[in-house]
């Protein structure tokens, strides 16, 4: 069963890249927890972060029976945020 990932973004716009490496690289959880019910990843952009390297944050959360997983990592990229958080979540 493949794993249904819901993306929502704030201040910045997902292109077809980013969707297709978040969907790529979160669905591989399943190997892990394979009772997971809902799967959320929140991308954001903070443009006004006291630190550079913390401006795109990813968080990733995770609903199984009897349990919730959530993990959020910011980075000066966001492709580096969602590999952390998914780290995180590992």
């Amino acid at each position: 069963m493949a794993l249904k990932v819901d993306i929502y973004t704030r201040s910045i716009e997902a292109s077809d890249r980013i969707n297709d490496y978040v969907t790529k690289k979160v669905s591989k959880l399943d190997r892990f927890l394979p009772d997971i019910e809902e799967t959320r990843v929140d991308l954001a952009f903070n443009k006004s972060a006291r630190n550079a390297a913390d401006r795109h944050v990813a968080q990733i959360t995770l609903h199984g029976k009897g349990y919730t997983l959530r993990a959020e990592e910011g980075a000066d990229d966001l492709f580096t945020a969602i590999d952390a958080s998914l780290e995180k979540i590992q």
